[in-house]
């Protein structure tokens, strides 16, 4: 054993970054009943991160009073938008700013820069982005950020503009994960197809090119023999896979890097292929969580949330005192039938 090993972290330290009383933490590290399930995740997650890296927790000052922020999240909201709309107005209350969330239709860049310009009139002084990468939201973004108005994109991010702070998961690792996983459930080898959404997002094109990677790299017996745009849309997701199982009928396995979860669900139910086709998605809901009991779905490679809200919402108010926040990928989660969440929360 090393004379130099860290020494365990303080429940002071940990009640602080965790957000509760250090009684509650006693009972979490002594496994005593009457904690949420939420809350001892937390306080484990808090325990991890201090144990790792040693750090002490910094108390947070208060948010400039006034200051308002404005959230523009891809519309028409889904299950986890919707989530990360109501972690975002917790985490801004917390905070002790006021925040507005709206959903301009993903699918509509001139409605989505339109939504962010007017930014420039209402006395907004922050904006929280998840931005389809288009011209017109790299053009409203920049001038925002030229007219003093601090940006924080969410989820996905634009390229070309490295000085848009992003907060969300490392997305290419992401699709790493998911092509993994998919692999070494279907025995590494075997025809697969996947589903994203052309076009619009940024983080899809990363998962892409993850999944891609890694079985070029770890598993060249799996061909990926077909992919399908479906601009998030559920509807469009089950007329394509229903098409598509009824052509293949020797696909091992599908992703969905994007939304539209419940059309795919739909016709794999349809097709007698639950239980038997592997199919991986992103972002647990409770929905993809019934799917997951009812084996329709394998996995799911799950992004926090109430993590990225709190995140995005303390990066803006450092950008508003003149500071730059710190920030790193929000770590990817695989969530499978056996480690399952609580529906509280989701």
């Amino acid at each position: 054993m090393s004379d130099h090993e860290p020494s365990r972290p303080r429940i002071s330290d940990i009640a602080l970054l965790a957000g509760v009383g250090t009684a509650t933490v006693d009972r979490v590290l002594n496994n005593r009943p009457g904690v949420r399930t939420a809350t001892v995740e937390r306080v484990r997650a808090a325990e991890r991160e201090l144990a790792l890296t040693g750090a002490r927790p910094q108390l947070v000052p208060p948010a400039p009073a006034g200051l308002v922020l404005r959230a523009f999240l891809g519309g028409p909201p889904g299950f986890a938008n919707e989530k990360l709309a109501r972690e975002l107005r917790g985490a801004a209350r917390t905070r002790g700013v006021l925040l507005q969330v709206d959903f301009p239709r993903r699918t509509d860049a001139a409605a989505q820069a339109a939504a962010l310009l007017a930014c420039l009139e209402d006395g907004t002084g922050g904006v929280i982005v998840q931005p389809s990468e288009h011209p017109l939201l790299r053009d409203a973004v920049m001038r925002l950020q030229a007219a003093g108005v601090s940006v924080v994109s969410v989820l996905s991010t634009l390229p070309g503009l490295p000085a848009l702070p992003y907060v969300g998961l490392d997305n290419r690792a992401a699709g790493r994960l998911a092509g993994q996983i998919l692999a070494n459930l279907i025995g590494k080898k075997g025809k697969i197809a996947y589903f994203f959404s052309d076009a619009i997002y940024r983080s899809h094109e990363e998962r892409e090119a993850g999944l891609r990677s890694i079985l070029r790299e770890e598993f060249p017996a799996i061909e990926v023999v077909e992919t399908l745009s479906t601009n998030d849309m559920p509807d469009q997701c089950f007329r394509l896979a229903t098409d598509l199982f009824a052509r293949r009928r020797d696909l091992a396995g599908v992703v969905n890097f994007a939304a539209g979860n419940r059309g795919l669900e739909r016709a794999i139910a349809d097709a007698g292929l639950a239980g038997t086709l592997c199919f991986v998605s992103f972002n647990l809901t409770a929905l993809s969580r019934k799917a997951l009991i009812e084996r329709t779905m394998a996995a799911v490679v799950h992004q926090d949330m109430g993590q990225i809200a709190a995140r995005a919402v303390s990066a803006l108010i450092a950008l508003h005192r003149g500071e730059v926040p710190v920030l790193r990928p929000v770590p990817a989660e695989l969530i499978l039938r056996e480690n399952l969440r609580d529906t509280e929360e989701l």
